[in-house]
């Protein structure tokens, strides 16, 4: 039975959107319209389809959806409020003003920390415990409205920005079930305004240097590693075809080694030097070849003690 009392505008990307999007279909909620990415946006045919499959209200617009005939087709359906899931174009005060209560944007970091395009990264890199979904009323500003629901959990020891990314966007969906079912019961949503002043750690659109510098201490380098798995490459050269990283393990031992040097390889290990330690090379894939552990790795190029790894 689809519930009534809110008429609801759902804005976003896939894979967030498509969790989200699907949570609140499964819970009844009366999703009157749905406004995709761009047309040229990779993500655009299949989330369309989706849509379509499910007999919604799909509002698409040529450049922005900011536009005015975008935002003169959200007004006409008189929606209670909007929401917002992974979606990185900024959305206009015009656009915001369209639902009688605004925007409900989902975020997957504990805000105001790790504002900006990709906090699954930047948490992972930077080595953080914790971290945290945040439901936020939205401005014309990133991810700097009025938090409305705000859950941390515990990160994992060799959590990923995969993992990271898949747990955040079901927590988020949870948050979202709560926030909409508490304001269709009539609850005023409590709102703490975010400290727009302070420092806090950003999370901006990551810059694509992914190389792994052996200069660096053996945990910055397993952290880079987890950081851009699965979505990016860390990657470092061995003889001279790119290699890429994809899991390793840190190990504190002290050692007089170049720094990049193959100091193990055999059929168990591949490990390599940096400057407080080793790093052993658990998964790893070089240039179009496979996927490799140690072993396969070793018996199919020959590794040599000393060789470096630029």
């Amino acid at each position: 039975m689809t519930k009534d009392k809110l008429k609801i505008v759902f804005v976003g990307m896939p894979d967030m959107a498509l969790v989200c999007l699907s949570r609140l279909l499964e819970e009844g909620f009366n999703i009157v319209a749905v406004v995709p990415p761009k047309k040229t946006h990779e993500t655009y045919n299949y989330f369309r389809e989706f849509v379509k499959y499910r007999n919604l209200n799909l509002i698409e617009f040529e450049s922005s959806c900011n536009e005015y005939d975008c935002i003169k087709q959200i007004e006409a359906l008189k929606a209670d409020i909007g929401v917002v899931c992974s979606y990185n174009y900024k959305l206009s005060k015009e656009f915001l003003l369209t639902t009688k209560m605004g925007y409900i944007n989902s975020h997957p970091s504990k805000l105001p920390y790790y504002r900006g395009a990709a906090p699954y990264f930047h948490v992972v890199k930077n080595g953080e415990k914790t971290s945290a979904v945040t439901l936020h009323f939205m401005d014309e500003n990133f991810d700097t409205g009025d938090i409305i629901y705000q859950k941390e959990f515990d990160l994992m020891p060799h959590e990923t920005m995969g993992t990271i990314f898949n747990r955040t966007n079901f927590m988020l969906a949870d948050g979202l079930v709560e926030v909409l079912s508490n304001l269709e019961k009539g609850e005023q949503l409590k709102r703490t305004s975010q400290d727009k002043e302070g420092y806090y750690i950003d999370a901006p659109k990551v810059n694509g240097d992914f190389r792994i510098r052996w200069n660096s201490s053996i945990y910055e380098i397993e952290q880079l590693i987890r950081a851009c798995n699965p979505f990016y490459n860390a990657f470092s050269f061995f003889r001279g075809v790119n290699l890429k990283v994809i899991k390793a393990t840190p190990i504190e031992k002290k050692h007089n080694l170049k720094y990049g040097q193959i100091a193990l390889a055999n059929a168990d290990s591949l490990i390599i030097a940096a400057v407080d330690g080793f790093v052993s090379l658990d998964i790893i894939q070089i240039g179009t070849w496979g996927i490799f552990r140690p072993k396969e790795f070793y018996y199919t190029f020959s590794p040599k003690i000393g060789e470096i790894l630029a």
